[in-house]
């Protein structure tokens, strides 16, 4: 709500008020309306004016006590939160404004004050999920004062300050965080500042070229380790990025908090050659530890992972974009299992969450249920569609140098293809924690994709190309059922480019999906399809074009 809007919502309740002096509701958000905009003193008096009418209302005490505290009236305010607490007992928030009054006063007992950091970081985060990043900051800020070691405070304000596009303050308050939460963290750190190291802009070296085949197709090879015998990390970490850094350092953070050392973790950033300045961003938090390197040319989303995956040197490779990041727990949970698995096991994933440009969660994946273990079926159903997500996913680094890499010509579904090359010749483990978060915004690949009709180019080609590789008993009937999926897939993504006026992509669209499944069973479900209101335009369209045919 503008200034104008609150405005006009304020002279509205005011003659509400008038009206209606006996209405508790009105004289409640005109307090609201009021202490938003500064009016302290008249917020207070809606607020009493509201509790005379409703004196066993929490809420009207707990937001009375607040306008009372950012006047200095503290011992009022304290009144007012302890009667809040009396009316409702498990009232939070009149909770933590009670022990935040006290702390100013000098009142609260030394032992409360850990408690109270910690109520506040909740309702910080709750704020910050809410999207109210200023009354997040608030109680965050406060939970610091009360607590200036707790580490996960830090990490909020991190994020407020990235949603806010001040990468600056972002990464300050990431380091500060990480050097309270993870000692292995403050530990590279203090001894990097010390070295006080200048550090050029490192090259991407050159990467030899090669490649392996698998069914009648050929892709990317990278080479063994050089030095098999020395001391290899459990995990290589690579993190592509290109010109976007909105959220990079949330990504970052969410790895290096779970970093253990170089001897178990190496952490590899990969800048396909940006516009954008991302060194000294990566260095802000992780100088001394992530190893970044940047492409002299660009060499696009495949080429760019291919390239970060034959410089590791870890057993299991984990690729993330830079929107992307992982939850507490993602490198242990999975390194207990996978350190007991044999070598059957070519890759492993966990649960994933779908969130937004404000890290809202919009959609939740568990593709095995709650059973953890190795994958049952999982050829069939991997062949068939795409569930998986990359932040999710961590292959062998040994199942890349069988079965080599992304292959570089299929920009949206090289995920989809390498993970249905593993599956056709290894085990996989699945975890069912919701352990890591894919982001879903307008300025994704994915998304530009799908507006051009792009995206189901891939998907045609990568249905293709495993159709040779897969088990001769089974390989017919998975790319049936694929071809079908997919198929109702394309008309209903049509739908996307159409309703963004983009007729060209919705026509592309519909064009590769008789490609994908051309059956007289597909052809009569895209009439059928074509009869729907919201497919007007592209039957215009069709129509149009065969009256041309006709002249």
């Amino acid at each position: 709500m503008n200034n104008t809007n609150i405005s006009e919502a304020e002279k509205s309740l005011s003659q509400t008020a008038q009206v209606q002096p006996d209405s508790v509701t009105t004289w409640f958000s005109l307090g609201n309306l009021r202490q938003v905009q500064g009016e302290l003193a008249e917020a207070e008096s809606a607020y009493k004016q509201a509790i005379a009418l409703r004196p066993d209302a929490a809420p009207i005490y707990n937001n009375l006590g607040y306008t009372l505290e950012q006047q200095g009236k503290l011992d009022e305010a304290v009144v007012c939160y302890q009667k809040a607490l009396e009316l409702q007992p498990n009232c939070i928030e009149a909770d933590v404004n009670l022990g935040n009054a006290l702390h100013i006063q000098g009142k609260l007992p030394s032992e409360k004050q850990a408690y109270y950091a910690q109520l506040n970081y909740k309702l910080g985060c709750d704020r910050k999920n809410s999207g109210d990043l200023k009354t997040a900051k608030a109680y965050f800020q406060k939970a610091l004062e009360l607590n200036p070691q707790y580490g996960e405070v830090y990490m909020g304000l991190g994020e407020i300050y990235q949603r806010q596009k001040q990468l600056p303050e972002a990464a300050a308050a990431f380091r500060q965080g990480l050097k309270q939460i993870n000692p292995h963290y403050g530990k590279a750190v203090k001894a990097n500042d010390e070295a006080e190291i200048s550090q050029p802009v490192p090259v991407t070296p050159p990467v030899p070229q090669g490649e392996v085949i698998v069914g009648n197709s050929s892709f990317p090879s990278i080479p063994t380790i050089a030095d098999s015998t020395a001391k290899r990390p459990f995990w290589s970490v690579v993190i592509t990025v290109y010109n976007r850094i909105d959220y990079l350092l949330e990504c970052l953070a969410s790895v290096l908090a779970q970093w253990q050392g170089d001897e178990q973790m190496e952490i590899i950033v990969m800048d396909d050659a940006s516009r954008t300045p991302v060194f000294e961003l990566v260095n802000s938090i992780g100088k001394g530890i992530i190893h970044y390197y940047r492409n002299q040319q660009n060499l696009g989303l495949p080429g760019n992972w291919n390239a970060g995956i034959a410089l590791t040197r870890g057993c299991w490779i984990h690729l993330l974009h830079d929107d992307d990041y992982i939850l507490p727990g993602f490198y242990t949970r999975l390194q207990q299992s996978l350190k007991e698995c044999g070598d059957a096991i070519g890759a492993a994933c966990t649960g994933y969450q779908n969130i937004n440009e404000k890290g809202e969660v919009i959609f939740c994946q568990q593709v095995c249920g709650e059973q953890r273990g190795i994958a049952q079926n999982w050829l069939q159903r991997i062949g068939v569609a795409n569930s998986l997500n990359m932040p999710a996913v961590v292959i062998r680094r040994e199942a890349h140098e069988q079965l080599g890499v992304y292959h570089p010509d299929l920009t949206y579904t090289s995920d989809w293809e390498l993970y249905k090359r593993i599956a056709a010749n290894y085990d996989w483990w699945y975890e069912p924690e919701i352990l890591a978060r894919y982001r879903q915004h307008t300025n994704n690949v994915t998304s530009e994709l799908l507006l051009t009709g792009k995206q189901m180019i891939s998907i045609r080609r990568a249905i293709e190309i495993s159709e040779s590789y897969f088990p001769n008993e089974d390989s017919a009937e998975i790319t049936a059922q694929s071809r079908n999926y997919y198929f109702l897939y394309c008309l209903e993504s049509s739908l996307i480019p159409l309703q963004a006026g983009n007729l060209a992509g919705a026509w592309q669209v519909l064009q590769e999906a008789l490609k994908i499944d051309c059956s007289p069973g597909a052809v009569a479900k895209l009439f059928s399809w074509l009869t729907k209101e919201e497919a007007t335009p592209i039957r215009d369209e069709i129509a149009s074009r065969l009256t041309l045919l006709l002249l």
